[in-house]
């Protein structure tokens, strides 16, 4: 996590942002919701809230995402994954799937 304030960068394309919460690990084994705004670009997927830059991955190393009952989950070539819930899973699987990312 860095302190950031995420931006376009030259040439980038927003396909799609909506309000979601990132599902992070708090004492190894709660969830712990942290609420933000997924920005999907013709370049990168990120994940931010008012103060916090949580991910900012480009294209190529997302591998896959699910869809499911109120959330999605978002592969890296990292090896993690990444849940978010939200209301707005269908617009962003929607700028993921127009992003040439893979459902999977």
């Amino acid at each position: 996590m860095k302190l950031n304030k995420w931006e376009l960068r030259a040439n980038e394309k927003l396909l799609g942002e909506a309000a979601a919460s990132y599902i992070t690990k708090q004492m190894i084994i709660m969830p712990k919701p942290n609420p933000g705004k997924l920005h999907i670009t013709d370049q990168r997927v990120v994940f931010t809230d008012a103060l916090t830059l949580f991910f900012d991955y480009p294209l190529d190393q997302v591998i896959s995402f699910s869809a499911g009952m109120g959330g999605l989950t978002l592969a890296t070539a990292d090896g993690k994954s990444h849940k978010l819930t939200g209301m707005f899973t269908k617009k962003l699987a929607s700028a993921l799937e127009q992003a040439g990312v893979r459902k999977a």
